[in-house]
């Protein structure tokens, strides 16, 4: 068996297809074992990658594109969500956009993932950042929901079940995302053993099929991996296999690609000129 380390913010329901493949045997099938290493935030993933200290991620690409862009040896090999499972939750005195004017709003990073999908969010509602609110780093969803039981922020998107878990506790759901923008993308660093990786992801390829075609199995393997309540494990696998979530060739749509490019480029994260970051930063050829 080969073994390799997988990085990940925290153990989110967007990894069920690699709980799937680990569970069923996909990988074994083709001489893989892998091991999680939770990082606790895409920053934190985008370092161990390319520090060597994980052999694969499944992250936010935003730090790949932004590597490859500057001449790094990090790459985008598959998309694995095209529009993010994620809600904004406030605290309960909060009932619309707009009294989170002058708040905190919990993000997993300031410069990937969920800051960038807050921001566009936020923006459709009349907030701009900074003249309206402030990021707070707090972690994963996991984190950012310690941080609104304790109040310490106003409010933060979070994963699936986690929108569900707070709605039943009393808090504020104002909606979840609609718009396309890659969130979790499986990143390497090159050079790269093909071999093993496009093993990888055929494996990622044949548990993802299998997931859309068996929910409530899938369901009890999350809540096994994850010792979370049965329903909310179903609700967010439910959420999580709805048309658009993960790109059914793992490849991206355009569009989701497209948002967060974007997004790097108004943050100043990448350059408006210069190399075409889909060139510098994506390649599908791992998957055969």
């Amino acid at each position: 068996m080969r073994e390799i380390t997988v990085g990940v913010v925290a153990p989110a329901y967007a990894n069920v297809p690699l709980w799937v493949a680990q569970r069923r045997g996909s990988l074994e099938r083709r001489g893989l074992r892998a091991t999680e290493r939770i990082l606790g935030t895409t920053d934190g993933v985008t370092k161990a990658l390319r520090d060597g200290a994980v052999d694969i991620a499944l992250s936010s690409p935003e730090g790949s594109i932004a590597d490859a862009v500057a001449g790094g040896p990090l790459r985008v090999l598959a998309g694995l969500t095209d529009r993010p499972p994620l809600s904004m939750i406030a605290i309960p005195k909060h009932r619309t956009f707009g009294d989170l004017r002058g708040g905190r709003i919990g993000t997993s990073s300031l410069t990937e993932g969920t800051r960038h999908v807050a921001e566009r969010m936020l923006a459709t509602h009349g907030l701009s950042y900074p003249a309206d609110y402030d990021f707070a780093l707090e972690g994963s969803h996991v984190e950012r929901w310690k941080a609104l039981q304790a109040g310490t922020i106003d409010a933060a998107l979070q994963m699936i079940p986690y929108d569900d878990i707070a709605t039943d506790a009393g808090f504020t759901d104002l909606g979840p995302v609609t718009e396309e923008f890659a969130f979790n993308a499986v990143c390497v660093r090159l050079p790269a053993e093909r071999t093993w990786v496009t093993a990888f992801l055929a494996a990622l390829a044949e548990a993802t099929e299998w997931f859309r075609e068996n929910i409530e199995e899938s369901a009890v393997i999350a809540a096994d991996r994850t010792s979370m309540e049965p329903r909310y494990a179903l609700a967010a696998c439910r959420k999580l296999a709805a048309d658009g979530v993960i790109p059914l060739d793992l490849r991206s749509a355009p569009g989701a690609l497209a948002a967060a490019i974007g997004a790097l480029r108004s943050s100043g994260l990448i350059p408006p000129e210069g190399p075409d970051p889909l060139a510098a930063a994506v390649d599908y050829s791992f998957l055969g």
